[in-house]
């Protein structure tokens, strides 16, 4: 029960995972972490050696806990978000800062938990003023680290979330990823951090262990709440209310209950046609990176994979996957998906995806550097080759697609085509069976690309629009940057111009056109992609329900009067508003529950 004699509160941040949870405050405060500065202590020559063993053999308990936390997350969430901790082990047997540690112990005769803490600090201040939001994101990881070697060093306990007495809500500066991913998912109903955004791993952890969750909170919540506290924390909105008024309490226990019988009824509803009331289907794909992924896409309705992103087969190994483990690999997901297409997308690493094994240089700006199929085509044409012969192959076994990420010339393209050509040869005289009429698709994720669809669409399959990265870089705007967030508008006129022409110039050259950006498995976006011409849609296997649901509710004409006008638009806003009054009109059971606030 809420408190009448203290006033409710709210604080506002980031909707990071969606839901919602009312419950009880487990208050997280900094000082708690095993990250603090260690009092500064000398130590004599003869107690050098003693203090670099000991700083060895906190390396290694370090290196066992990550390696054994490892093995306890390996089947609770999906294999690339447990790669986050193969990062965490590189920094563990980073032999320059050993060598660092070892120097400052012997010259400075200091104890090895302060010659730790003051070089991880460096890192770390170094790391937080540069500008590349994905670089800053990762301080948490090497404060993660850090922590674990100082506990180690100083035997003391870190916190443990694993395994709490009652059912809690956490609130805390920060979290780390591995308390994240340890979290006791039947007590722990939900957290709310003053640090981090929407991209961060403690934030896709979340999504991924489905908990709701609320990022940089605004107002130094950390310091004004206390344990035991009533709160509710609101995942799709980035809200969090300390106190609640029974009103305000009522209205939010109301919301939860819509929320679970609103995704029930959606998973009754997977296996009715994605057909609009006039008589359009629509083709509903998933979004995935993993064979395991099949499953849940298959419980929401899927009608094939629209992306399946191979970048997640390299990341997190130090060898590279050889060829025919990804011959199994793909031919295993075109058995899991029954005769549905899979469209594969080629290696997608550059700009935030590191991949250990392909010692990649470092790029001032990686988002505009050296990624994706420039990546391929210009220093990892083996990784390339390789990759490509197994996607013939397996596509004998059945509907595989080939689809080619960061096009922005057609030279590119053809040189693509010229390489499979060479393979098909190649596959030829040794004997192997192969799809010799595989398609070929790219990705439409430049403005460039969008602009020159028309040249596109006479020697590719198909188009898939990216809308992500083709918001991204038609704003310029870094979209992981809070500064410039609000830049980041998907109903952008410009935008909707450029999925326009990239729409017709398929239809011009009778070729298909999905979109597999998030703009496709977000509701109030639907009714503007179908009226502009979409008609494949792939995303997040849970998101097929909603857009399922509006698709059956919509007449197309609708959809594409309200394309029209938003057309006609001088910005993101009105368009967005046209969208939303014709979802809320067809759907208000989905723009009530995830788009409005209480």
């Amino acid at each position: 029960m809420s408190n009448p004699t203290v006033k409710e509160k709210i604080y506002h941040g980031i909707g990071a995972s969606p839901g919602i949870a009312i419950g009880k405050v487990l208050l997280i405060k900094e000082h708690n972490t095993s990250y603090v500065k260690p009092l500064e202590t000398t130590i004599t020559a003869e107690q050098v050696d003693i203090e670099i063993k000991k700083f060895e053999l906190a390396l290694d308990k370090t290196r066992e806990e990550l390696e054994e936390l490892q093995k306890r997350i390996q089947n609770k969430i999906q294999a690339h978000e447990a790669s986050i901790f193969d990062a965490h082990l590189l920094i563990v047997d980073d032999q320059m800062l050993l060598h660092e540690v070892q120097d400052s112990i012997q010259n400075q005769l200091t104890t090895a938990d302060c010659a730790f803490f003051k070089i991880m600090e460096r890192y770390i201040t170094a790391m937080s003023v540069m500008k590349d939001a994905y670089i800053k994101e990762r301080v948490s990881d090497i404060k993660d680290v850090a922590s674990r070697v100082l506990a180690n060093l100083q035997e003391t306990r870190r916190p443990v979330l694993d395994y709490l007495e009652d059912m809690r809500i956490i609130i805390a500066h920060d979290l780390t990823p591995s308390d994240t991913v340890l979290l006791d998912r039947k007590k722990v109903q939900a957290f709310a951090i003053e640090s981090g955004s929407n991209t961060s791993h403690t934030a896709i952890l979340a999504r991924s262990m489905q908990i709701p969750s609320v990022v940089n909170i605004q107002g130094d919540i950390v310091s004004q709440i206390k344990n035991d506290e009533d709160i509710i924390v609101d995942g799709f909105i980035g809200t969090i209310i300390v106190n609640p008024t029974e009103k305000t309490r009522k209205a939010y226990q109301l919301k939860a209950k819509e929320e679970g019988r609103f995704y029930i009824d959606l998973i009754r509803e997977s296996r009715l046609r994605p057909e609009t009331l006039d008589g359009f289907t629509v083709q509903l794909a998933s979004n995935i990176e993993t064979i395991q992924d099949v499953q849940t896409a298959k419980k929401f309705g899927t009608s094939g994979v629209g992306l399946f992103r191979t970048e997640y087969m390299y990341m997190g190994n130090k060898a590279l996957p050889s060829e025919e483990s990804q011959v199994e690999t793909f031919t295993s997901l075109i058995k899991e998906m029954n005769g549905e297409p899979v469209i594969v997308r080629t290696l997608d690493i550059g700009g935030d995806k590191y991949c250990e094994s392909l010692s990649l240089r470092k790029e001032a700006n990686p988002f505009l550097g050296l990624r994706a199929i420039r990546l391929c085509l210009h220093e990892c044409q083996d990784v390339f080759r390789t990759q490509l012969r197994s996607l013939l192959r397996a596509g004998a076994a059945g509907d595989l697609k080939i689809m080619l990420p960061m096009i922005s010339c057609v030279e590119e393209v053809i040189e693509v085509k010229k390489i499979i050509e060479d393979l098909k040869k190649e596959l030829s005289n040794e004997n192997l069976p192969f799809n010799p009429d595989i398609e070929v698709g790219i990705m439409i994720e430049t403005p460039a690309a969008a602009l020159m669809a028309e040249h596109f669409a006479k020697i590719v399959d198909f188009f898939s629009i990216g809308t992500n990265d083709l918001i991204q870089y038609t704003i310029a705007i870094d979209r992981d940057n809070e500064r410039v967030s609000y830049l980041y508008e998907p109903t952008n006129p410009a935008i909707l111009h450029l999925i326009k022409i990239v729409v017709d110039a398929a239809k011009k050259n009778r070729i298909w056109v999905s979109v597999c950006g998030q703009m496709a498995g977000s509701p109030q976006y639907i009714p503007l992609l179908l009226g502009l011409g979409v008609h494949e849609l792939s995303m997040v296997p849970m998101s097929l329900g909603s857009v399922r649901r509006i698709i059956r509710k919509l007449k197309m004409h609708e959809a594409e009067v309200a394309a029209e006008k938003a057309l006609q638009c001088a910005n993101g806003k009105d368009a967005l508003n046209i969208s939303l009054e014709l979802l809320k009109k067809i759907a208000p059971e989905i723009t009530d529950l995830a788009f409005r606030g209480l």
